[in-house]
């Protein structure tokens, strides 16, 4: 009988600690998904706060642009000319001398001055086969690969 009541004791002892753990460890778990919950809160409003620090950069940006544009904008409304650039002396003395002028060829040709292998391009298009056929007929090429 004495070991009945000791395993009883122990049984009700393990029994009110299980218990106790099962009630200790919801209340863990609830804590546990709560701090989730709060983390991913906390990424949304990070994510919203760097988007407005963002805005509000632009928004400075544009307040240091705007006296300048606002002087722009005044002066056309007030039809003032814009301040003169100040001209360089010598230009005002100085001619066109040989120097300032290149002597290379333009790079954009007029239609007047078609040559040789431009010529082909302002042709008309025409089929794969009828092309190799006129150029077949004009000059042969060799095959650099034979």
């Amino acid at each position: 009988m004495r070991q009945f009541s000791i395993l009883l004791v122990f049984v009700v002892a393990f029994g009110g600690a299980a218990v106790l753990y099962e009630q200790e460890s919801r209340k863990v778990k609830g804590v546990l998904s709560q701090i989730t919950d709060l983390q991913a809160k906390l990424g949304d409003m990070q994510a919203e706060i760097n988007r407005l620090n963002a805005e509000l950069e632009a928004v400075k940006i544009a307040e240091r642009r705007r006296p300048n544009l606002n002087s722009i904008a005044s002066r056309v409304l007030h039809n003032e000319p814009a301040a003169p650039a100040p001209k360089p002396a010598q230009s005002q003395q100085r001619g066109l001398v040989a120097g300032d002028v290149t002597s290379a060829a333009p790079a954009i040709r007029g239609r007047g001055d078609e040559q040789g292998e431009d010529g082909e391009w302002s042709k008309p298009s025409v089929d794969a086969e009828a092309y190799e056929a006129q150029s077949a007929q004009e000059a042969p090429v060799a095959d650099p690969y034979q």
